[in-house]
């Protein structure tokens, strides 16, 4: 039996690079070398928190996996196996794989709504991942990566399907105003997607001047909070992308009336909303979380390919798989500097 290299989530605080039987694939999955695989706030709530997702007292109702699990679901590699069904790119195809997975058989996943199925199960989650050599996935819904996209930046597709999701949940916003609190790697996508989509005007609100230069950079307007009240209830959009208690009322605070709020951040805690806002303005509140390989990631992989999404300046840190602990304590650490950590599995 050969075995290969992955980075395990255990425990809470325990997530240890070790030896691992190589994955065997159903007939309908091929196998991937995996070139890299980005760390996200997902990962780091899993190491610092968890089990959050990660099922542990009792093995996935559908899937049977259960902890220890392999981590990692911003995945890019090449296909070394290609599916026994023969569906799917071939050995040596560069490809960006799907995660998200649902039972095929509920009323959501009929509707192709696999991201809300009940027995929902995520490649890095609830089962094994990207952060290792090789992982397994299902072959018919990997997106081969164009010629002209580096790995790295095919990396960032994962992260840039949930900005382009999140705007979908808003309709088009070709014309509109678009305000994302937050400034992380999720929120300079959302941004710069808006304006790839053709939003008319964008603004990134963040307390931390150096993200607000960089979405400068990128042509949006950059507010710190404090900074904001002339801007309350114009805008006809509002991502929130931060996760921080106070982002999400900050978000409907400067939605026009009769707008949309998306929610993308996840806090443990409770927020308090102004109702009268939100009721008397009639203003949308929806939240937005899994992602599409066809609907939201075949379309983040365009705007990659074609440059009208810049994604390279976002890579702040790279690290090898047998340092993984490090690229989590980078993003535990909330330096301002660090935005997409990713982690070279090769």
């Amino acid at each position: 039996m050969r075995f290969v290299k992955a980075a395990r989530w255990h425990a809470r605080g325990d997530v240890r690079v070790e030896e691992v039987p190589d994955p065997v694939p159903a007939p309908d999955e091929l196998i991937l070398r995996v070139e890299w695989c980005g760390i996200c706030g997902t990962d780091l709530e899993e190491y610092r928190e968890g089990p959050i997702t990660i099922p542990v007292d009792r093995p996935h109702p559908r899937r049977g996996s259960r902890a220890p699990v392999t981590l990692g679901h911003e995945v890019v590699g090449r296909v070394a196996v290609a599916a026994a069904d023969g569906s799917g790119p071939p050995i040596g195809a560069l490809v960006v794989p799907d995660v998200v997975i649902g039972c095929g058989e509920c009323w959501w996943c009929l509707r192709h709504q696999e991201g809300l199925c009940v027995e929902l199960a995520v490649r890095g989650q609830t089962e094994d991942g990207g952060l290792a050599t090789f992982m397994a996935a299902r072959a018919r819904t990997c997106l081969v990566v164009p010629e002209g996209v580096t790995a790295a930046e095919a990396a960032l597709v994962e992260p840039a399907s949930v900005a382009v999701r999140a705007l979908a949940k808003a309709g088009s916003v070709a014309g509109a105003s678009v305000a994302v609190v937050g400034g992380g790697t999720i929120g300079q996508l959302v941004a710069r997607v808006a304006a790839a989509v053709g939003a008319a005007h964008v603004i990134v609100v963040d307390p931390v001047a150096e993200r607000l230069a960089l979405a400068r950079r990128h042509g949006a307007a950059a507010l710190r909070p404090d900074e904001v009240d002339g801007v309350y209830r114009t805008v006809d959009v509002a991502v929130e992308a931060s996760g921080a208690a106070s982002a999400l009322p900050l978000a409907v605070r400067l939605t026009r009336r009769g707008g949309i709020t998306v929610a993308l951040g996840i806090a443990p805690e409770p927020v308090a909303l102004d109702r009268i806002d939100l009721v008397l303005g009639e203003k949308h509140l929806v939240g937005s979380a899994a992602h599409l390989w066809d609907d939201d990631s075949s379309v983040a992989l365009d705007l990659i390919a074609s440059g009208r999404v810049q994604v390279a300046d976002l890579v702040s840190h790279r690290v090898p798989l047998d340092n993984v602990l490090d690229a989590i304590e980078l993003l535990d650490n909330r330096d301002p500097t660090v935005l997409k950590v990713l982690v070279d599995c090769a």
